[in-house]
């Protein structure tokens, strides 16, 4: 109230992120769907690099105790994607490095539409990484960490992911969880 810009920019944040709520109810009720003839992506040229740089400017903005970067290769990576679906594809992955991947976060974008996600968290045990694919899986690890959820987010992230041509895997490396996202055969530059 005391900081008018500030106030503005909270309010604008809030009615943008209850518009993706919204959006995104009507999508999840799409999963049941995901995997049949009835499922359309409405792809588009994207600047891929734009998205990142907004995405990380969000995320960063939300989360300003965190070290979150960007590199990509160039200022405009085009691809051709449904960016409704791509976006909540990447914020899932993006969502799980915040709450679960400590404070260091390095997201990089390659020509290639290799994008990968790295973290400085404890890592995801291999004999999890597949699993955390599956629908309704998640990690028994109990209420750890005291975040909620349902064990559709990666699920659906890994749909997409090849509803896009592409594929996307993690592993665990030094730096906690390394999230790979890139094309494989039929992937559209």
């Amino acid at each position: 109230i005391k900081s008018p810009n500030k106030a503005a920019n909270y309010i604008s944040m809030s009615n943008e992120q209850l518009d993706k709520l919204n959006k995104m109810v009507e999508k999840l009720l799409e999963t049941a769907t995901l995997n049949s003839d009835q499922f359309n992506l409405n792809k588009e040229q994207v600047n891929l690099s734009e998205v990142l740089k907004k995405c990380v400017e969000k995320l960063q903005f939300s989360n300003p105790t965190k070290t979150i970067s960007l590199n990509t290769d160039a200022d405009e990576i085009i691809a051709n994607v449904d960016i409704f679906h791509f976006e909540n594809a990447l914020n899932n992955v993006l969502d799980n490095a915040i709450k679960y991947g400590g404070n260091i976060i390095s997201i990089n974008l390659k020509n290639s539409l290799e994008i990968t996600i790295e973290n400085n968290g404890n890592g995801i045990p291999a004999n999890q990484q597949e699993k955390i694919f599956d629908q309704f899986y998640r990690i028994p690890t109990g209420n750890v960490h005291n975040i909620k959820g349902f064990g559709i987010g990666l699920y659906y992230t890994r749909t997409i992911t090849e509803k896009h041509g592409g594929s996307i895997v993690v592993s665990e490396s030094k730096k906690g969880n390394h999230w790979l996202w890139g094309r494989t055969n039929g992937f559209e530059q």
